[in-house]
């Protein structure tokens, strides 16, 4: 007998508004890692762990790549053929990231000494953070497909608490660097034992979907694999956008510099970080056979990322320093000049990112030409033309600029013509 409509209705809401706050107060205390963070090392380490944190956002792009097909998946396809391609992406992926840790080991040298790092530890304890969050993936993805909210929900606060407070522990113990990013990898481990305590069902095995894809896997994904590469180069080319600033500076200028200049991009991200579940949420609405809901979502999310990124452009402006005081501590305070320039990339990156989403999320091959556009053009003036924040603002900003152009450009291409009327009789 089916569930009256209002229980069913009612599990919904209570579930949304348990996961929502969870997922809330996990957001605002993976954001308090950096300024803690900061506060605990100083400037130089502080640049040298914010390098870190960017490189294993990049490469936890895959994990995005996953939930956004998913998510396609769920919203355009019917039940049992989304059920087998999960399966054959994620035994893929997981083999991808093993690719990932192995090409990670032997490049971290090349990588310490093109960043100026003293140490390759912090590099080479990225590997168990990837492999860590394969695990997790699956096992919180079950848990969301069967609606343990409860579960699910203790899990973002025991990862972003248990990182903050593992990692302030190592920190104060003397293992600087490679400390904070210890400290990521132990807090998602504490995550998993958690999962694999509180959960009132019984889990998938790791093994069986660990294993190397089979024959059947590879027909399946093949299937899809055009679309899966364009959500993969997509969310890498953000992904890189995002950080491309900060890299180079890290590169180019003497630590100090670059320590400075990650504490007040810290801060500038807030913008994007306030924007993103506004993505998350236009995603489960984009229907392929529906354009004018797809484009009603779409022009939701920017209105209201807009909205975000206007206040928030116009605080960082008026407050930069006792914002840059409180949040990052008084060694940061003499750059707060920074804060509405570097403000200035996240809101432009923070757009860009939406149409590249809503691409993808229509299965638009346009979505490769406003990624690889932006990434092109961003990083190609922003490595000519750095010597000082403005000019990096201004070489990153007209990237971005210029792969909004391309989506602009793209809806005017593809947009449906009108139908010409018949001559009628004379």
């Amino acid at each position: 007998m089916a569930a009256p409509a209002h229980n069913t209705t009612g599990r919904f809401y209570r579930h949304a508004l348990v996961f929502t706050a969870a997922s809330l107060t996990a957001s605002a205390v993976n954001y308090l890692y950096y300024p803690v963070m900061a506060r605990l090392m100083g400037v130089v380490s502080y640049g040298e762990l914010q390098l870190v944190t960017s490189f294993i956002l990049q490469l936890t792009t895959i994990y995005l790549t996953l939930n956004i097909i998913n998510v396609n998946i769920v919203a355009n396809h019917e039940e049992t053929a989304g059920r087998e391609l999960m399966s054959a992406l994620q035994k893929t992926i997981f083999w991808l990231v093993v690719l990932l840790c192995a090409v990670l080991a032997v490049a971290s040298g090349a990588i310490e000494g093109f960043f100026h790092f003293s140490s390759v530890w912090p590099f080479l304890l990225i590997i168990p953070i990837l492999l860590i969050d394969t695990a997790s993936i699956f096992w919180t993805g079950y848990l969301q497909g069967h609606h343990e909210f409860g579960t699910l929900s203790l899990y973002t606060i025991t990862v972003a608490g248990g990182k903050l407070l593992i990692s302030v522990a190592l920190v104060a113990l003397g293992l600087g660097v490679s400390g904070g990013v210890l400290g990521i990898a132990a807090g998602l481990a504490l995550g998993l034992l958690l999962v694999r305590l509180a959960s009132r069902k019984a889990l998938p095995a790791l093994l069986p979907t660990l294993a190397l894809p089979a024959a059947a896997d590879w027909l399946v994904v093949r299937e899809h694999l055009v679309y899966v590469i364009e959500v993969l180069i997509g969310l890498v080319s953000m992904g890189v956008l995002l950080s491309v600033d900060v890299l180079v500076v890290k590169h180019s200028f003497p630590p100090e510099f670059a320590g400075h200049y990650a504490g007040i991009a810290t801060v500038a991200r807030i913008i994007f970080f306030a924007t993103a579940p506004l993505v998350m949420v236009m995603l489960p609405l984009v229907k392929l056979n529906d354009r004018a809901a797809s484009e009603a979502a779409f022009r939701r999310a920017l209105g209201l990322s807009a909205l975000v990124c206007a206040a928030g452009l116009v605080l960082f402006s008026v407050a930069a320093r006792p914002i840059i005081g409180l949040l990052m501590g008084p060694s940061f305070t003499s750059f707060a000049h920074w804060l509405p320039l570097i403000s200035i990339i996240v809101v432009l990156f923070t757009f860009t990112n939406l149409m590249v989403n809503y691409l993808l999320a229509l299965r638009s091959h346009w979505s490769i030409a406003v990624s690889l556009t932006s990434l092109a053009a961003g990083i190609g003036l922003i490595s000519w033309h750095h010597a000082t924040i403005p000019q990096i603002v201004a070489s990153a900003s007209t990237g971005l600029f210029i792969g909004q152009l391309v989506f602009w450009l793209s809806r005017f291409v593809t947009r449906p013509q009108p139908a010409q009327s018949q001559p009628g009789p004379r």
